[in-house]
């Protein structure tokens, strides 16, 4: 399966799960993604099947007939493409691309007014509650998904924890998600956050043990299955 194979198997997806504001969202997948960009276009438009197959969620891009993924991660901008996420008629939550989130040590911080870059972290594909701007709180986050086109090894296993880690605290008692089925009902964590890893990298279910204690699914996704 070629670039173009791919193209056209991700905008096929986007046309059956999601609108777009004047016609099906069928233009999503711009001609410039690179190879990172173009993988983590088809895990959002598997995150997006699986929220309408399984939550019986409604998706409606906003704001573009392009998604139009950013090349760097930055605040939530209202003027930008997202992902209305609908529930009985109702916008419960927001899917955004590339954001930047304050974490848990920075809340806990009184002697910061603003967040040094330590302070805030970046996921590749959010979900989380409707009308923020700026950088949204790890307490607003219902899930964050990392998609890496590339060979799994354990800095990246480091660095998924560690985001964990800014997310939440660990909790011996399952704590009951924003979700009721996909991608889990109950989490290890408080705020009760879900965390996924996609990967082309076979090798990403070696590292998922970690993930079975802290609440984070690991998931060998190729891009030519």
């Amino acid at each position: 399966m070629d670039k173009e194979d791919i193209k056209k198997k991700i905008t096929s997806t986007f046309q059956k799960y999601t609108k777009a504001n004047n016609t099906k969202a069928a233009d999503v997948i711009t001609n410039s993604l690179t190879s990172g960009k173009l993988y983590e276009a088809f895990i959002l438009s598997r995150v997006a099947e699986q929220l309408v197959k399984k939550e019986g969620l409604k998706l409606k891009l906003v704001n573009s007939k392009y998604l139009k993924l950013k090349t760097s991660a930055g605040k939530i901008d209202r003027t930008k493409p997202r992902f209305n996420v609908y529930k009985s008629g109702n916008c419960i939550a927001e899917i955004w691309t590339d954001i930047e989130f304050t974490t848990l040590s920075y809340a806990k911080d009184s002697s910061f007014t603003s967040p040094d870059p330590g302070q805030y972290h970046e996921l590749d594909i959010v979900v989380l509650d409707p009308n923020l701007s700026g950088r949204p709180g790890y307490d607003q986050i219902w899930l964050g998904v990392e998609c890496k086109n590339t060979s799994y090894e354990k800095g990246l296993l480091k660095e998924i924890l560690g985001i964990r880690r800014e997310l939440s605290l660990l909790r011996s008692t399952p704590q009951q998600t924003k979700f009721s089925k996909w991608p889990r009902k109950n989490v290890p964590a408080d705020p009760s956050s879900c965390l996924l890893v996609y990967s082309t990298d076979a090798n990403v279910q070696n590292y998922s043990s970690p993930g079975d204690l802290f609440g984070i699914d690991f998931y060998f996704e190729p891009l030519n299955p």
